[in-house]
């Protein structure tokens, strides 16, 4: 009978910032089975466009490893860690896994929506992270990954940097006081 240590599951690795083909290439080295869906764009520069492949999920990439393998990648340059909601690692299915290997017939195809991004003037809860179950207004929105709260319950007017995957929105949560600060 296995024991959990010898079992095997997807796990998705947070990497540094353009350093997922290059954490790839490691894992492969190492006799990991890694996955990382690509999708095909058109770059241009001052004298040329070419199309190239880039990672379809920016700074994640999903490897099939066993709680040992797992520590193993840890330590690899360039990953910054396992990817876990609630105190819990995330892990894929192999079902998941191969609805994305499928994505990869024709990258050309492949487009990514554009995250969902709360607008300014919304009441957002705080749902992972440091912060989770704090409830405030987006003030601002920075690029793509954060959103920028105000915090009416400590009365002062304090900006958190928060991940957009920590949030959810709170309209359906009803009361939350709009205070002026």
């Amino acid at each position: 009978m296995p024991t959990d240590m010898s079992m095997q599951s997807w796990r998705v690795f947070y990497t540094a910032p353009r350093a997922e083909k290059k954490c790839e290439a490691r894992m492969l080295e190492q006799g990991i089975e890694v996955f990382l869906p690509k999708i095909a764009v058109d770059r241009k520069w001052k004298d040329r466009t070419k199309r190239v492949e880039e990672p379809l999920f920016r700074s994640y990439i999903f490897a099939h490893v066993t709680e040992q393998d797992r520590v193993r990648v840890l330590q690899m340059q360039g990953i910054v860690r396992t990817l876990a909601f609630g105190g819990k690692l995330a892990a894929m299915t192999a079902d998941e896994i191969e609805q994305l290997r499928l994505t990869q017939a024709d990258k050309s195809r492949l487009t990514l929506l554009e995250q969902w991004r709360p607008p300014v003037g919304a009441i957002i809860q705080v749902s992972d992270g440091p912060f989770a179950g704090l409830k405030g207004e987006v003030l601002q929105q920075r690029g793509h990954a954060y959103v920028v709260i105000r915090i009416a319950a400590l009365r002062q007017a304090v900006k958190v940097n928060i991940p957009l995957a920590w949030v959810t929105s709170t309209e359906q949560l009803g009361a939350y006081p709009r205070t002026a600060l």
